[in-house]
Parts: C-alpha cells; sequence; structure tokens
C-alpha cells in the first residue's frame, strides 16, 4: 500500500457536497467512477481529518471519501438537533449526491453506529461494513454518559477555555503528538461550546440491540489495541461472529494516524474480499 516512485498515492482533495439542509464538506481520493464508495465516518467531537492520514492509501483501491458529521468540522450543522436516526438518513443523502450504489460504510464510534443505523435503513445498498472502533454500550453506561459525559464548555474572556479543550484531549489521548492534537482542538473549535450533540443521540440509542443490522453483511472489525472503546469492540465481536476482528497493535483511537500503511491494508484486504458488487437492478 505504499507510494512508489511509479504509483504515487491519488492526491486527496476537499470540497463541499449539496444536501438538503445545507452542504457537507469531505475530503476524498481515487476515481469517482466505476469502484466501490468507501465512506468513512469520523468519531465525536471530530473531523474527517481523523481519516486524512490513510485517504490516499484508500483512494489506490477506492472512491474514498471521509465526510464531516453534520455539525462538526466544516459541514453546515442539522436544522435541530437529530437523532441516530436523522444522522443514518443523511448519509444517504449524501450517497445519493455522490451517485452511487457501490457503498461501503467505515464508521468510527459514533461513526460506526451511524454506519450501523444507515445500513439498517437501506441494508440493499451496503456491500460491507467497517466498524473501527464501535461502541456497545450498556444500558446502564449509556445512563451514565448521558449524565456526565462531555459537558460543554463556556466562551472564557481570557481565553481559558481553550486550555479547557486541551486539557480534555489531552487526559483522553496522553501519547498523542501535540502537533495532531492542535489539530483536533481546532476540531473542537469547530463545533463551539456544545460540543455533545451527536454524542448525546449515540447514548440515546440502543447499539446493542441493533448491531444484527450489520449481521447479514461482510463486516470488518478493526479497533487499536489502546483505543477507548477497545472492550466494545470485543464485545461487537462475541455479537457478531461472522466478522473479520482485527486489533492493531500499540494503535490507539488514532490508528489512521499512527499506522496508516497498517489500517490501510487491512481495510483494502476487506474490499478485496467483497468481489464484485451485484447489478443496479438487484441492489435495490
Amino acid at each position: 500500500m505504499s507510494a512508489t516512485a511509479s504509483t504515487p498515492l491519488p492526491t486527496a482533495r476537499r470540497r463541499y457536497v449539496d444536501v438538503p439542509w445545507g452542504q457537507i464538506h469531505i475530503r476524498e481520493a481515487g476515481p469517482t467512477a466505476g469502484g466501490p464508495l468507501l465512506l468513512m465516518l469520523h468519531q465525536t467531537p471530530l473531523s474527517s481529518r481523523t481519516y486524512a492520514p490513510v485517504l490516499g492509501h484508500l483512494g489506490a483501491v477506492a472512491h474514498a471519501v471521509a465526510a464531516d458529521t453534520a455539525g462538526y468540522g466544516a459541514s453546515d450543522a442539522p436544522p435541530q438537533p437529530w437523532t441516530v436516526p436523522d444522522y443514518g438518513a443523511a448519509i444517504w443523502h449524501l450517497v445519493d449526491a455522490l451517485g452511487t450504489d457501490n457503498v461501503v460504510l467505515l464508521g468510527q464510534h459514533t461513526g460506526a453506529v451511524l454506519a450501523v443505523e444507515a445500513t439498517r435503513q437501506q441494508p440493499q445498498r451496503v456491500r460491507g461494513v467497517v466498524l473501527h472502533g464501535v461502541p456497545v454500550y450498556t444500558d446502564e453506561e449509556r445512563d451514565e454518559r448521558l449524565r456526565s459525559y462531555a459537558p460543554p464548555y463556556e466562551i472564557a474572556p481570557n481565553g481559558s477555555h481553550l486550555a479547557t479543550i486541551w486539557a480534555r484531549q489531552r487526559r483522553l489521548y496522553p501519547r498523542q503528538d501535540p502537533h495532531d492534537a492542535t489539530g483536533y482542538v481546532q476540531d473542537y473549535l469547530a463545533t463551539g461550546p456544545d460540543y455533545a450533540t451527536a454524542y448525546r443521540a449515540v447514548f440515546r440509542y440502543d447499539i446493542a440491540s441493533h448491531l444484527q443490522a450489520v449481521a447479514h453483511h461482510p463486516v470488518l472489525l478493526l479497533c487499536g489495541e489502546h483505543d477507548l472503546v477497545h472492550l466494545h469492540h470485543l464485545r461487537a465481536a462475541q455479537r457478531l461472529p461472522h466478522a473479520r476482528e482485527v486489533t492493531l497493535p500499540g494503535c490507539t483511537d488514532f490508528a489512521p494516524a499512527e499506522a496508516p500503511e497498517r489500517f490501510a491494508a487491512e481495510v483494502a484486504t476487506f474490499l478485496s474480499s467483497l468481489g464484485d458488487p451485484a447489478p443496479p437492478s438487484a441492489q435495490r
């Protein structure tokens, strides 16, 4: 999966896609026609920058698109707080705008929950699913997180809220490169003081009871050894025994930046295992 002088990796591009509530910002690489669409959905409260390190690698094997979730990154916010089914429907608005039915969904954390819901809504349009750290919460865990997780910050005249955001990122990921952490703090700031809208939607969604939505699809369960939801990843593996389970040694939530070639190779192998898509008449 690495570049050589004769086979340079595709260059990533950035653009906006029109959807009913505004625009979605995407990063993409690879051909826009003829191959599968690999649609990548990030964790809250970050953005498509999570997948920027692997876009070129994955663009060599697919039309790789990393999208900013509505209200995060550079994408327009929804007109009101959304539920997980709302976010799932939004995925299909984006896929329709990109003009394909040959879709593989790859989601991380919040994005993994949204990928499950999108598959539940339109299973016939999904060729395969990559769950990059799927948080399979118990009811008690969901209730606890609704009560206390990701409280909003207040914008302070002296800028102390910037230190609050920085401290949160460093507490969650103490081993992260400070330059990378700075980029992710930018994502917090882009979202605004209440950055937990999608978190709350996920905590109100019983992912454990909906995980079977992907049970009849090819599934790759991919997670870093030190990912914050690695325990949940193992729970998903128990519930989806047909799935291929891969733990990336030494990696955290940010495996695409920490081990881009290994991450991309696992996804590329999964894509190649899917074979050719069914004709359009059989997909709908």
